[in-house]
């Protein structure tokens, strides 16, 4: 933690989260991470849904919006950018995977001053060997089982690219390890669906939207990496870095993008400002 790192524990700075929590033992729980920019939580209604969508399928009492907001608000303080995480967990409980009478939830907050590291402009992309794990019960929720991603990260980071693709066992693209993928196939926008895996990013929301308004078709489907590698622009979204232009992937170099340029402008028109210009 640095030193301008600032927690709540249940509103308490700095304040110890019982060595039983389920979160810590089993994953059993949710996270948000959210852009506070110009003084403000950027997109908190999309946020705060996800939240409980989450929360009705772990069967979690969802905080109050005004408790989260609040708890923002006091930990980003004065600063006018930063990251805001939110960790809900079902809370302590006894030794075993079965949850024992009513959920007593954890919610931790923690905030990062200033922007996080800008990506290259235009990624490079490889795809990982590791396999996103396919769970239709929890696909689209951000829950803290997320060793998946961690190992594919180190996997990318170990061939020094920028991102990387992740699939299914078959071959499905899920997502990049820690972003969304779209691609422009014959004028129509494409994303992977999220019914057996992945996370439904709220980027990814607001991408569709866009699109929707800019009279782009859009279609959630499955696609095949071989699909992927011949499509006709690559870009990745997330709710802190925007959208990011692919310049490669696996040695494929898809052209630059016309259409993936009128989404990132209607992005920065709805204020994210970290959409790549083209």
């Amino acid at each position: 933690m640095n030193a301008d790192d600032r927690w709540l524990v249940n509103g308490a700075p700095l304040a110890a989260i019982s060595p039983g929590d389920r979160g810590l033992a089993y994953g059993d729980g949710l996270f948000e991470t959210m852009a506070w920019r110009d003084g403000a939580l950027r997109f908190a209604e999309r946020h705060l849904q996800r939240l409980a969508r989450g929360c009705r399928r772990l069967g979690l009492p969802l905080p109050a919006a005004e408790l989260l907001l609040g708890e923002a608000a006091s930990l980003a303080g004065q600063h006018g950018c930063g990251t805001l995480k939110l960790i809900l967990s079902r809370g302590p409980g006894r030794r075993g995977y079965a949850p024992a009478g009513a959920a007593q939830p954890t919610r931790a907050m923690a905030f990062y001053p200033g922007r996080p590291a800008a990506p290259a402009p235009a990624l490079r992309l490889g795809l990982c060997r590791t396999p996103a794990s396919i769970n239709p019960v929890l696909a689209g929720l951000k829950t803290l089982n997320r060793l998946d991603n961690v190992l594919a990260a180190a996997e990318i980071g170990d061939r020094g690219l920028d991102e990387g693709i992740m699939c299914t066992p078959d071959g499905m693209v899920v997502g990049a390890t820690a972003a969304n993928v779209f691609a422009f196939r014959e004028g129509v926008l494409l994303t992977p669906e999220l019914s057996r895996a992945g996370i439904a990013g709220t980027m990814r929301g607001l991408v569709l939207d866009c699109a929707a308004a800019l009279g782009i078709s859009c279609r959630e489907t499955r696609i095949s990496t071989e699909e992927l590698l011949q499509m006709d622009e690559l870009f990745l979204t997330n709710a802190l870095t925007g959208l990011r232009r692919v310049a490669s992937l696996e040695g494929h170099l898809p052209p630059d993008g016309e259409l993936t340029c009128r989404v990132a402008q209607a992005l920065r028109e709805r204020g994210v400002a970290e959409a790549d210009p083209c």
